[in-house]
């Protein structure tokens, strides 16, 4: 009984944490350059439950080991009936029907994301372990999978990865959903049209870097003006940085003799005086949100970068990523989770109730 509260609790205060960031999508719909934000959420370990002194007794792994092996690029997906997969994460060793693994750096397989583009990512994934509980490593990428769930490297069976536990296990259970982390989705949002010559849209993957009291941010928000010096500037006064450091345009000069080219030159009566300093971060994964609009790097993190490829584009302004009609049916099927989940509390809250006070006059 207790479990089951446990479980309904952990559920609504997960689902009131997506309330939350839903809830802050829809108050910056109209923000420049914001990036939708998203729970992600994860169960608690998956435990095995086994019948005690049951009259008839299960027998569920007497057939033949099957394992369905589908191949993910680098990486792998692996589905079973016939036992289970282990993997070990920060709350403990779970168990599933199912897993996915690629090799990380260190040449032990764990669970993966992917990147900007494509990419696997095992920086942030749980380790794969076989069947008597211990992580597995491996010489190379060269790896295979049997359909008897044996991992195979250079030719040599490395280990296997089916757990078949005994025939009084009856199936998993776990005790709730607890939040993972939040990720932030950098989709291109829309171009709108401005006609401000200060105004700057990135199209394709990038950020402006821009000098703050805190160190070096990332922002894509080109809302941009000039200061009392003619540097520019966010509207919070950083200064965009260019090539040469900030960037100075003349302090009288003719807006007809200025432009920024889609490479990001600055031009001003027809000579180009810098660069806009673009970067194109891929493992946007590190980068958090530091106030509006504005990213920094992750304590312990390390920005990979690749050279800029998108485009500048003058007298544009790149519009939030967020559908706010999704967004809103989100917000409400939330919304219900949470009020499904209360009424279960108030269900077993009932149930103690009459536990405490007419069980125990019996």
């Amino acid at each position: 009984m207790l479990r089951g509260l446990y479980t309904a609790v952990s559920a609504m205060q997960t689902t009131q944490k997506k309330l939350d960031v839903s809830s802050n999508n829809m108050a910056n719909v109209n923000t420049t350059g914001f990036k939708k934000d998203v729970l992600i959420s994860e169960s608690f370990p998956e435990v095995l439950v086994k019948k005690i002194n049951g009259s008839l007794p299960a027998e569920p792994y007497i057939g033949t080991l099957q394992v369905e092996v589908e191949r993910d690029g680098e990486g792998f997906r692996l589905s079973t009936e016939s036992g289970y997969f282990m993997a070990e994460g920060p709350l403990g060793t779970s168990h599933s029907s199912f897993t996915s693994f690629a090799v990380d750096e260190e040449g032990y397989l764990k669970t993966f994301t992917r990147d900007l583009h494509g990419r696997i990512d095992t920086r942030e994934g749980n380790y794969i372990l076989d069947a008597n509980g211990n992580r597995i490593l491996i010489e190379g990428n060269d790896i295979e999978v049997t359909q008897q769930g044996q991992v195979a490297a250079n030719g040599q069976i490395v280990a296997n990865l089916v757990t078949r536990p005994g025939f009084n296990t009856i199936g998993t259970i776990n005790s709730g959903l607890r939040m993972e982390k939040i990720q932030t989705y950098f989709t291109q949002g829309t171009m709108e049209e401005t006609g401000n010559s200060l105004d700057l849209a990135i199209e394709g993957n990038g950020f402006f870097k821009v000098n703050t009291p805190m160190g070096e941010m990332y922002t894509r928000n080109g809302n941009f003006t000039l200061d009392n010096n003619g540097e520019i500037v966010t509207k919070e006064g950083y200064h965009l940085i260019g090539q040469l450091g900030s960037i100075l345009i003349e302090e009288d000069f003719d807006i007809k003799d200025f432009r920024i080219g889609e490479d990001g030159a600055i031009v001003l009566n027809n000579q180009v005086i810098d660069f806009i300093d673009m970067i194109n971060i891929t493992n946007v994964n590190v980068l958090r949100k530091h106030g509006e609009g504005f990213y920094r790097v992750a304590e312990g993190g390390e920005i990979e970068a690749e050279p800029f490829e998108g485009r500048v584009l003058q007298g544009y302004l790149e519009a939030s990523n967020i559908n706010p009609v999704a967004e809103m049916v989100n917000m409400i099927t939330v919304l219900r989770a949470y009020e499904s989940n209360q009424k279960v509390v108030q269900a077993y809250d009932e149930i103690l109730q009459k536990a405490v006070n007419e069980i125990g006059r019996v």
